[in-house]
Protein backbone atom coordinates (compact mmCIF):
# COMPACT_ATOMS: atom_id res chain seq x y z
CA UNK A 1 0.00 0.00 0.00
CA UNK A 2 1.35 3.44 -1.21
CA UNK A 3 1.47 6.33 1.40
CA UNK A 4 0.37 9.54 0.12
CA UNK A 5 3.11 11.69 -0.07
CA UNK A 6 3.69 15.57 -0.41
CA UNK A 7 5.03 14.81 -3.93
CA UNK A 8 1.61 13.26 -4.97
CA UNK A 9 -0.02 16.20 -3.63
CA UNK A 10 2.07 18.62 -5.31
CA UNK A 11 1.23 16.65 -8.85
CA UNK A 12 -2.44 15.95 -7.87
CA UNK A 13 -2.31 20.07 -7.75
CA UNK A 14 0.16 20.67 -10.59
CA UNK A 15 -2.68 18.44 -12.88
CA UNK A 16 -5.91 20.42 -11.69
CA UNK A 17 -4.56 23.75 -12.59
CA UNK A 18 -3.16 22.56 -16.04
CA UNK A 19 -6.42 21.54 -16.77
CA UNK A 20 -8.08 24.00 -15.56
CA UNK A 21 -5.74 26.24 -17.70
CA UNK A 22 -6.40 23.97 -20.57
CA UNK A 23 -10.50 25.46 -20.30
CA UNK A 24 -9.59 29.17 -19.96
CA UNK A 25 -9.11 31.16 -22.98
CA UNK A 26 -9.33 34.65 -23.37
CA UNK A 27 -8.05 37.85 -21.74
CA UNK A 28 -5.24 36.97 -18.86
CA UNK A 29 -5.85 39.73 -16.61
CA UNK A 30 -9.31 39.54 -15.75
CA UNK A 31 -11.85 40.87 -13.20
CA UNK A 32 -13.71 38.93 -11.00
CA UNK A 33 -17.26 39.18 -12.14
CA UNK A 34 -16.09 40.41 -15.52
CA UNK A 35 -17.97 39.36 -19.24
CA UNK A 36 -17.55 35.42 -19.34
CA UNK A 37 -18.52 32.92 -22.52
CA UNK A 38 -18.82 29.27 -21.13
CA UNK A 39 -18.61 27.39 -24.11
CA UNK A 40 -19.99 23.96 -23.38
CA UNK A 41 -19.61 21.15 -25.54
CA UNK A 42 -22.19 18.52 -25.18
CA UNK A 43 -21.11 16.29 -27.98
CA UNK A 44 -19.31 12.80 -26.66
CA UNK A 45 -17.49 12.70 -30.52
CA UNK A 46 -17.50 16.27 -32.28
CA UNK A 47 -14.96 19.14 -31.69
CA UNK A 48 -16.63 22.56 -31.75
CA UNK A 49 -15.08 25.44 -33.34
CA UNK A 50 -16.35 29.35 -33.27
CA UNK A 51 -15.38 31.78 -35.03
CA UNK A 52 -14.89 34.98 -32.89
CA UNK A 53 -14.65 38.46 -34.30
CA UNK A 54 -14.43 41.75 -31.59
CA UNK A 55 -16.01 45.23 -32.73
CA UNK A 56 -13.00 47.60 -34.28
CA UNK A 57 -13.91 50.36 -31.02
CA UNK A 58 -13.31 47.63 -28.75
CA UNK A 59 -11.48 49.37 -25.51
CA UNK A 60 -8.06 48.25 -24.53
CA UNK A 61 -9.64 46.13 -21.35
CA UNK A 62 -11.44 43.84 -24.51
CA UNK A 63 -10.50 40.40 -25.49
CA UNK A 64 -8.18 40.86 -29.15
CA UNK A 65 -9.14 44.82 -28.95
CA UNK A 66 -9.54 46.07 -32.54
CA UNK A 67 -8.58 43.13 -34.06
CA UNK A 68 -11.77 42.13 -36.01
CA UNK A 69 -11.55 37.90 -36.87
CA UNK A 70 -9.56 36.87 -33.52
CA UNK A 71 -8.37 33.36 -33.04
CA UNK A 72 -10.91 30.53 -33.08
CA UNK A 73 -12.43 29.11 -29.70
CA UNK A 74 -11.85 25.17 -30.09
CA UNK A 75 -13.69 23.34 -27.72
CA UNK A 76 -12.96 19.41 -27.34
CA UNK A 77 -16.13 16.45 -26.91
CA UNK A 78 -17.28 17.09 -23.81
CA UNK A 79 -15.05 20.05 -22.73
CA UNK A 80 -16.20 23.34 -21.30
CA UNK A 81 -14.41 25.99 -21.55
CA UNK A 82 -14.78 29.42 -19.91
CA UNK A 83 -13.79 32.30 -22.03
CA UNK A 84 -12.60 35.71 -20.53
CA UNK A 85 -13.48 38.94 -22.46
CA UNK A 86 -12.58 41.56 -20.62
CA UNK A 87 -14.68 44.89 -19.66
CA UNK A 88 -16.60 46.45 -22.73
CA UNK A 89 -16.48 43.53 -25.18
CA UNK A 90 -18.53 43.58 -28.28
CA UNK A 91 -18.48 41.15 -30.74
CA UNK A 92 -19.58 37.61 -32.03
CA UNK A 93 -19.44 34.19 -31.61
CA UNK A 94 -20.17 31.45 -34.91
CA UNK A 95 -20.57 28.21 -34.63
CA UNK A 96 -18.85 25.48 -37.26
CA UNK A 97 -16.05 28.32 -37.36
CA UNK A 98 -18.50 30.32 -39.05
CA UNK A 99 -20.50 28.10 -41.02
CA UNK A 100 -23.41 27.95 -38.40
CA UNK A 101 -25.28 29.75 -35.90
CA UNK A 102 -23.95 33.28 -35.19
CA UNK A 103 -23.99 34.11 -31.51
CA UNK A 104 -23.75 38.54 -31.47
CA UNK A 105 -22.54 39.57 -27.37
CA UNK A 106 -22.57 43.22 -25.88
CA UNK A 107 -21.45 43.73 -22.70
CA UNK A 108 -20.77 47.19 -22.61
CA UNK A 109 -24.34 47.56 -20.23
CA UNK A 110 -25.61 51.16 -21.91
CA UNK A 111 -28.59 51.22 -20.00
CA UNK A 112 -28.19 54.19 -17.12
CA UNK A 113 -28.46 52.76 -13.69
CA UNK A 114 -29.32 49.15 -14.42
CA UNK A 115 -26.29 46.86 -16.13
CA UNK A 116 -27.72 44.97 -19.43
CA UNK A 117 -25.80 42.30 -21.44
CA UNK A 118 -27.46 42.39 -24.88
CA UNK A 119 -27.39 39.05 -26.83
CA UNK A 120 -28.86 37.98 -29.92
CA UNK A 121 -28.76 34.90 -31.97
CA UNK A 122 -28.46 34.96 -35.79
CA UNK A 123 -29.07 32.24 -38.31
CA UNK A 124 -28.84 34.21 -41.68
CA UNK A 125 -25.87 33.09 -42.75
CA UNK A 126 -25.75 29.68 -41.14
CA UNK A 127 -27.95 26.93 -38.85
CA UNK A 128 -26.41 24.51 -36.42
CA UNK A 129 -27.80 22.87 -33.10
CA UNK A 130 -26.18 25.49 -30.19
CA UNK A 131 -27.81 28.34 -28.03
CA UNK A 132 -26.61 31.01 -25.71
CA UNK A 133 -28.15 31.76 -22.70
CA UNK A 134 -27.44 33.39 -19.16
CA UNK A 135 -25.41 31.03 -17.15
CA UNK A 136 -27.28 29.69 -13.95
CA UNK A 137 -30.96 29.44 -15.53
CA UNK A 138 -31.25 33.66 -15.54
CA UNK A 139 -34.12 35.31 -17.11
CA UNK A 140 -34.65 37.92 -19.52
CA UNK A 141 -34.85 41.30 -17.83
CA UNK A 142 -38.47 41.36 -18.95
CA UNK A 143 -38.96 38.04 -17.05
CA UNK A 144 -39.27 35.99 -20.46
CA UNK A 145 -37.32 32.79 -20.98
CA UNK A 146 -33.91 33.35 -22.17
CA UNK A 147 -32.43 30.77 -24.60
CA UNK A 148 -31.59 32.19 -28.16
CA UNK A 149 -31.06 29.45 -31.10
CA UNK A 150 -32.27 26.07 -31.09
CA UNK A 151 -30.71 23.01 -29.40
CA UNK A 152 -32.50 20.85 -32.36
CA UNK A 153 -33.29 22.74 -35.50
CA UNK A 154 -34.08 19.67 -37.91
CA UNK A 155 -36.98 18.64 -34.62
CA UNK A 156 -37.99 22.44 -34.40
CA UNK A 157 -38.76 22.79 -38.02
CA UNK A 158 -40.41 19.35 -38.10
CA UNK A 159 -42.61 20.30 -35.27
CA UNK A 160 -44.44 22.94 -37.74
CA UNK A 161 -43.75 21.28 -41.32
CA UNK A 162 -47.61 19.57 -40.98
CA UNK A 163 -49.16 22.48 -40.62
CA UNK A 164 -48.68 23.32 -44.34
CA UNK A 165 -50.42 22.38 -47.28
CA UNK A 166 -48.97 19.84 -49.90
CA UNK A 167 -48.29 22.68 -52.16
CA UNK A 168 -46.30 24.59 -49.70
CA UNK A 169 -44.40 22.04 -48.37
CA UNK A 170 -43.59 21.02 -52.17
CA UNK A 171 -42.35 24.88 -52.67
CA UNK A 172 -39.65 24.70 -49.72
CA UNK A 173 -38.19 21.49 -50.64
CA UNK A 174 -37.86 22.86 -54.15
CA UNK A 175 -35.19 25.38 -53.00
CA UNK A 176 -32.88 23.34 -51.44
CA UNK A 177 -32.82 24.57 -48.08
CA UNK A 178 -35.38 21.60 -46.66
CA UNK A 179 -34.98 18.12 -47.51
CA UNK A 180 -37.48 15.42 -46.82
CA UNK A 181 -41.24 14.67 -47.69
CA UNK A 182 -44.62 15.86 -48.02
CA UNK A 183 -48.32 15.40 -47.11
CA UNK A 184 -49.91 15.11 -43.56
CA UNK A 185 -47.24 12.18 -42.78
CA UNK A 186 -44.28 14.33 -44.42
CA UNK A 187 -41.29 14.79 -42.90
CA UNK A 188 -37.91 16.79 -42.94
CA UNK A 189 -34.72 14.72 -42.99
CA UNK A 190 -32.39 17.99 -43.22
CA UNK A 191 -32.45 22.18 -43.02
CA UNK A 192 -30.16 24.84 -43.26
CA UNK A 193 -29.66 28.42 -43.94
CA UNK A 194 -27.58 31.14 -45.72
CA UNK A 195 -27.71 34.27 -46.60
CA UNK A 196 -28.80 33.94 -50.39
CA UNK A 197 -32.21 31.81 -48.85
CA UNK A 198 -35.15 33.44 -50.15
CA UNK A 199 -38.12 35.11 -48.43
CA UNK A 200 -40.30 31.58 -48.44
CA UNK A 201 -37.65 30.09 -46.56
CA UNK A 202 -37.14 32.82 -44.18
CA UNK A 203 -41.02 33.14 -43.15
CA UNK A 204 -40.70 29.52 -42.59
CA UNK A 205 -38.22 29.36 -39.79
CA UNK A 206 -38.54 32.81 -38.75
CA UNK A 207 -42.68 33.30 -38.68
CA UNK A 208 -44.33 29.43 -38.66
CA UNK A 209 -41.36 27.20 -37.07
CA UNK A 210 -40.86 30.13 -34.96
CA UNK A 211 -37.04 29.70 -34.46
CA UNK A 212 -35.69 30.85 -31.36
CA UNK A 213 -32.74 33.32 -33.43
CA UNK A 214 -32.45 35.91 -36.46
CA UNK A 215 -33.30 34.40 -39.56
CA UNK A 216 -33.04 37.40 -41.38
CA UNK A 217 -31.01 40.67 -40.97
CA UNK A 218 -34.01 42.54 -39.13
CA UNK A 219 -34.24 46.03 -39.97
CA UNK A 220 -32.55 49.44 -41.28
CA UNK A 221 -31.86 52.19 -38.89
CA UNK A 222 -34.39 50.20 -36.42
CA UNK A 223 -37.12 50.15 -38.25
CA UNK A 224 -38.86 47.17 -39.51
CA UNK A 225 -38.77 46.59 -43.45
CA UNK A 226 -41.38 43.97 -43.58
CA UNK A 227 -43.53 41.59 -41.58
CA UNK A 228 -40.60 39.10 -41.37
CA UNK A 229 -37.83 41.65 -40.32
CA UNK A 230 -40.50 42.94 -37.84
CA UNK A 231 -40.72 39.64 -36.27
CA UNK A 232 -36.65 39.47 -36.28
CA UNK A 233 -36.88 42.27 -33.89
CA UNK A 234 -38.07 40.47 -31.16
CA UNK A 235 -34.92 39.00 -30.23
CA UNK A 236 -32.41 41.33 -29.31
CA UNK A 237 -32.64 40.05 -25.41
CA UNK A 238 -31.29 41.51 -22.47
CA UNK A 239 -30.08 40.10 -18.93
CA UNK A 240 -28.20 41.66 -15.78
CA UNK A 241 -25.69 38.78 -15.57
CA UNK A 242 -21.68 38.93 -17.29
CA UNK A 243 -22.13 34.98 -17.44
CA UNK A 244 -23.30 33.71 -20.68
CA UNK A 245 -23.27 29.97 -21.71
CA UNK A 246 -22.96 28.87 -25.49
CA UNK A 247 -24.04 25.05 -25.58
CA UNK A 248 -23.12 22.75 -28.78
CA UNK A 249 -25.49 19.83 -29.04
Amino acid sequence: MHSFTFFTAVAILLSFCSAELANTQGVANYSPGGPVINFINTSPTETHVYKVEGNADNPPTAYGAGQGALPAATVLPGQTVKFHLGQGFIGAFSAKNGEGSRFEVNFRGDSPGEYKTWYNSDMQFGMSDTTLAPAHGDKQINGNDAVAGEQDCLAKANSAWTSLDVGTQQELLDTGYLEGTTGQDGVLTGVHMDKQAGDKVVDFFQNIAEFNAYVHSGSVAGKPTSNTAAAADAFSWSVKTKELDITGY
